[in-house]
């Protein structure tokens, strides 16, 4: 069975590695190859350092965010909901590994899903403000649904995005998916926990 697991751990790094060779090759989507390390990197060390002792399905869980958030991040521009997608289950995804800490404190159930909530809230804020800020100084077009493909963003013949969604459209969408993927953890989490106590 052990095996079998190490299989398919060996073939997602091949993969991965193919990608990221291809990347270097074409040239493209650097930044998002080094955040891609940076995340795991920083998540390991935050591991250790406040002693989380995260499980082998935590890291799992942010490998996979880190992969299509990241290292898949031309799919934004070729079709225009995997975005959306992502903000809706990133949170979920997100809690998971918030519930985690928070758990084990000596909270009761409703004042830990609260805590889990109100952090990934707050993080999702934050990640737009500085999507806003980076848009500000660099022109990045990180808030808004612009039309592209693999390669970048189209313009039209007089030089402008074809805009699909504007900046605060894409914002308050991003915003209450990630507040929809949160809830549905919370009701989710607290469905079980109440079907636990019953049994």
């Amino acid at each position: 069975m052990k095996t079998k697991g190490m299989k398919y751990i060996y073939t997602i790094i091949i993969g991965l590695s193919l990608y990221i060779l291809f990347c270097f090759k074409e040239n493209i989507h650097f930044a998002g190859i080094l955040a891609f390390f940076l995340t795991i990197g920083f998540f390991h060390l935050g591991d250790k350092v406040f002693k989380i002792n995260y499980k082998r399905k935590h890291y799992a869980i942010l490998v996979f965010m880190s992969t299509f958030g990241l290292l898949f991040s031309p799919l934004y521009n070729m079709y225009i909901h995997y975005d959306k997608i992502l903000h809706l289950t990133f949170p979920f995804l997100g809690c998971i590994l918030i519930f985690y800490i928070v758990n084990k404190t000596k909270l009761d159930i409703k004042t830990k899903l609260i805590l889990t909530f109100t952090t990934m809230i707050t993080l999702i804020t934050f990640s737009e403000i500085v999507e806003y800020y980076l848009d500000q100084l660099f022109n990045l077009h990180l808030q808004g649904v612009f039309e592209g493909d693999l390669v970048g963003l189209m313009k039209t013949s007089s030089g402008e995005l074809i805009t699909i969604q504007s900046p605060l459209s894409d914002t308050i969408t991003d915003l209450s998916l990630g507040v929809l993927g949160s809830l549905i953890f919370v009701v989710s989490k607290l469905w079980i926990f109440k079907n636990n106590k019953k049994i």
